[in-house]
Parts: structure tokens; C-alpha cells; sequence
């Protein structure tokens, strides 16, 4: 079918317009490397937006964050970045809170497992989920299978019936999922 819409995808846009549309309150990002999505959202969100950015650092063998993002970011009164793990941190916050969850940690079926089981009781009413990841192709990157990591798919199927699930993309790919 013709169209006018280029076929491929820019996820900082996705990003950007997802948050643009949620105006939210608070966002949470597990997942910062070198800044992207996060300068996505400050760019995209009311100033009054508690943003809170969550990484292992050097704690995390792949690719990770220096630590000197956080000089990067520490202009803006309304972002807090902090080293710590998903598994641990996720619980620490209240409950019916976060507007936007956005998980972007090497994600592969266990991480979105874990998402699936315990990140929705965060979520406001009208909250979203942004997983990096999601497609097949996704799902068959070299490090997944070198290091014989669970994929995602077959998770996304399982909560299918549940959730409002949309893979957007091939590679990365990225998802989104509501209540």
C-alpha cells in the first residue's frame, strides 16, 4: 500500500510523543547508557515532572552508564539519577505513582517477566510501559543467543489476553504495554 509515511522508524520521536501526549507527573527510566530516552523525556515533559533514572553503572558487565552522566544531567531541579537494579529498586516505589515506566536494561523475557508480575501495580489508571525490545528479530540479536538469554515473544504472548501489548519496529524494536 502507498503512503506518504516513511517506513522507518525513529524511536527518540516515539519516545517524545509518547510523552508529549501522557503530560506526565512522574517518570521512571531503569536504563540510562549514554542519555537518550532521558533527555527525551526532560525535552518532552513539564518542568514540574519528577524524573527519576536508575542505573547499575559498572556494576552491569555490557553496556552500561558512566558515572558522569549524572554531572550531564544535574542542571535540571526535576531529575534524579541514582546507581541501582531494577529487581531491587522496582519495589521501593509507591504504588499507583509513575505515569511512564520506561525499561531499557539488555531486556530479554525474564526482564519483561518481571515487568509483567510487578511493574503495573506502579502505574497510574492511564499509565504506560516503554520495554526496548520486543520483535522476533529482537529476540535473535547475537548477544541474546550467545549468552542463551529468554525471549521476550513468547512472554508478550502469554499477557497478551491481559494488556494492551504494541511491538513497534523491527530493531530494536520497542513496546509498549497498558492496563
Amino acid at each position: 500500500m502507498k503512503s506518504s509515511y516513511n517506513n522507518k522508524i525513529d524511536f527518540g520521536d516515539l519516545i517524545s510523543t509518547f510523552t508529549f501526549l501522557k503530560t506526565p507527573n512522574k517518570i521512571v527510566e531503569f536504563g540510562i547508557l549514554e542519555g537518550f530516552s532521558l533527555t527525551k523525556f526532560i525535552e518532552n515533559s513539564d518542568k514540574k515532572c519528577v524524573i527519576e533514572a536508575f542505573d547499575l553503572f559498572d556494576d552491569f558487565n555490557g553496556n552500561h552508564s558512566n558515572y558522569d552522566i549524572i554531572n550531564k544531567f544535574k542542571k535540571y531541579d526535576n531529575v534524579k539519577i541514582e546507581k541501582a537494579n531494577l529487581y531491587e529498586k522496582l519495589f521501593e516505589i509507591e504504588d499507583n505513582s509513575v505515569d511512564i515506566l520506561h525499561v531499557d536494561i539488555a531486556n530479554n523475557g525474564d526482564t519483561y517477566e518481571f515487568i509483567f508480575k510487578n511493574g503495573f501495580d506502579k502505574l497510574k489508571k492511564d499509565g504506560i510501559i516503554i520495554l526496548e525490545g520486543g520483535s522476533v528479530e529482537r529476540d535473535n540479536i547475537e548477544w541474546m543467543l550467545k549468552y542463551n538469554k529468554p525471549k521476550i515473544n513468547p512472554i508478550l504472548k502469554k499477557y497478551s489476553d491481559k494488556y494492551h501489548i504494541k511491538t513497534i519496529g523491527v530493531m530494536p524494536s520497542i513496546t509498549i504495554v497498558k492496563k
